[in-house]
């Protein structure tokens, strides 16, 4: 499918998207990230107790690559390896956080954006990197007169992580769960042990 095709289906898709807190309580949240070996990604979810913020469980799958790097089109190059970890939890989960970008996106679409609507499922992204739109002295992401995403700090770290809705969650929850799950490091407690299980699991096909 060509570029094109691609930022038009994503302009589609951004329309079925909705930013409100579609779900009751919330007990549990998986962290989403991949990894890359050679012409492989692996795909990683890590569940934790939003209590605790401790392990409850892991999952992960190793797909072959099959689509290039394109700035914008991450989700057609790692959704994939994400999605099919999730699936293989047995855990219930009631959000999913994601290695990425939500709604903070060129064409409002995301990878979590994408991945939620896949699924069906509240989604966060948290990207590590700015991606578009502008940064007001409130701290939050403006993509005209629109708020779609907001800087977060930690409280070691002098560098923020972007946080916008993916889908079936407003900003503000969002913007309170990622602060939930910070502990000392820069990275919210879901991602950053999601990060840390796939890197593992590269490390074992090395």
């Amino acid at each position: 499918m060509k570029v094109d095709a691609l930022y038009r289906e994503q302009e589609q898709l951004a329309k079925k998207a909705v930013f409100y807190d579609a779900f009751g309580k919330l007990d549990s949240i998986a962290g989403i990230d991949c990894s890359y070996y050679g012409d492989l990604i692996i795909g990683g979810a890590v569940v934790i107790d939003l209590n605790t913020l401790e392990p409850v469980e892991k999952a992960h799958t190793i797909l072959k690559l099959d689509f290039p790097y394109i700035p914008g089109l991450l989700a057609y190059r790692e959704a994939k390896a994400m999605i099919s970890a999730c699936r293989k939890l047995k855990s219930d989960v009631d959000v999913l956080m994601i290695d990425g970008f939500g709604t903070n996106h060129p064409r409002r679409c995301g990878i979590a954006t994408q991945i939620g609507l896949q699924l069906e499922m509240p989604t966060i992204g948290v990207g590590k990197s700015f991606l578009c739109g502008n940064i007001r002295d409130d701290g939050y992401v403006y993509q005209g007169a629109e708020r779609t995403g907001k800087l977060i700090y930690s409280s070691r770290s002098k560098k923020p992580v972007y946080v916008s809705p993916g889908h079936r969650i407003s900003l503000d929850t969002s913007v309170e769960l990622v602060e939930k799950c910070m502990k000392s490091d820069r990275i919210p407690e879901p991602t950053r042990l999601a990060h840390e299980y796939v890197t593992g699991v590269k490390n074992t096909l090395k």
